[in-house]
């Protein structure tokens, strides 16, 4: 009696542990400047420009603020790079959920406007 009681509380316990586990738990609103100060600003400056030495340190960095890369980056495409990468930047795919991401692309193309 005791026996099967015991695999019924841990068969309780494992199917609860398992349930929890794809909880999202509760919604948190997107802040993104808060995002782009804490993984973009140290390379591509706080206002979307990269300072000087920055620029020679890593030459592919991009500026934000330049409006002709603004005019033709479309979302998908900066999208994309957050999420994969390119040149020098790591990516941030595994580290931000696509709303982050969105929500930072939307960010990012609205500095230096």
């Amino acid at each position: 009696m005791r026996r099967g009681r015991a695999a019924w509380v841990l068969l309780a316990l494992l199917a609860g542990a398992c349930g929890s586990s794809n909880d999202a738990g509760p919604a948190v609103a997107v802040e993104p400047a808060v995002l782009y100060s804490q993984m973009c600003a140290r390379c591509h400056g706080n206002e979307g420009h990269p300072d000087a030495q920055m620029k020679k340190t890593m030459p592919t960095v991009r500026d934000f603020s330049d409006p002709e890369l603004r005019a033709r980056a479309r979302n998908e495409d900066i999208e994309q790079v957050i999420m994969a990468g390119r040149n020098q930047m790591p990516p941030f795919g595994g580290l931000l959920s696509l709303p982050k991401i969105q929500s930072l692309t939307g960010y990012v193309k609205r500095l230096g406007a």
